[in-house]
């Protein structure tokens, strides 16, 4: 038995894994960082002042990667990390006035680029939504 590609969950994942790989390309091109470090800020101000072990479980990654990725946004002047009261190596991690830009900035970037790919389609937003949306309810609902 073969599987086939043109099922609904391999066309999802292929367009997902598209659309990361575009957003990485033009967040590099444009801003000098990655698809993968833009969420984390995009997770840290959407936390607030997350510590860095409820940071790695929003971003779904250990520990220990949490910790070195906040390190190396730390050394770019875009997120602090605060050492706070408690047992262990607990650290509050928040955004600097360069990463909120940051953000801003590469949220303005995808969202345009994701609807010129929308008007080059017969796809509107609110078609996109109504597939996602009751999707994320289910496997995120944080998000709801």
């Amino acid at each position: 038995m073969t599987y086939d590609p043109t099922q609904p969950a391999y066309r999802l994942h292929t367009l997902v894994s598209a659309l990361d790989a575009a957003a990485d390309r033009m967040l590099g091109e444009s801003f000098d960082i990655s698809y993968g470090r833009f969420l984390t800020l995009v997770t840290i101000q959407v936390l607030g002042a997350p510590t860095q072990v409820e940071l790695a479980g929003a971003r779904g990654v250990s520990a220990p990667a949490a910790s070195r990725m906040v390190q190396s946004l730390v050394e770019a002047g875009l997120v602090t990390a605060t050492r706070t009261d408690g047992a262990g190596n607990r650290r509050v991690v928040q955004l600097t006035n360069a990463g909120s830009t940051l953000v801003a900035d590469g949220g303005r970037l995808l969202e345009s680029s994701f609807e010129q790919l929308l008007a080059a389609t017969t796809v509107t937003a609110d078609q996109v939504r109504s597939v996602t949306d009751p999707l994320l309810a289910l496997l995120k609902p944080e998000l709801s």
